[in-house]
């Protein structure tokens, strides 16, 4: 079955494609080519994926706005700045879900701040 191709970051592309991941060839490899790293790939390790479950355990309250319902943890430090996975280095943050209060994403919208500096 054919469909247009959904195009690469908002760009139109009028060709027609087959292909399960709708996309062209040509869009599809610079899709591929901007691909973010996988979690372990980002240095996130056991270690990390034990003391997250930890943290969150002891608190769904996000550090950032206050609320309940936190579904991620924060680096204090972000790794990119020499930080660990260690507990004392880690805080309750919304993400993936945003906070049922107040709307926000807070460790995204941090984590934009943080790359943008």
């Amino acid at each position: 079955m054919l469909r247009p191709c959904l195009g690469y970051q908002g760009e139109t592309c009028n060709r027609l494609t087959d292909k399960t991941y709708s996309r062209c060839s040509e869009h599809q490899r610079q899709h591929e080519a901007h691909r973010r790293p996988t979690a372990r790939q980002r240095g996130y390790t056991t270690e990390h994926e034990r003391n997250r479950a930890t943290v969150l355990a002891q608190s769904r309250v996000c550090w950032l706005c206050g609320h309940g319902g936190a579904d991620q943890v924060d680096d204090v430090i972000p790794k990119a700045r020499g930080g660990t996975s260690t507990l004392v280095n880690l805080r309750p943050a919304h993400g993936t879900r945003p906070c049922p209060t107040c709307g926000i994403r807070c460790n995204q919208v941090r984590g934009k701040a943080h790359h943008t500096q």
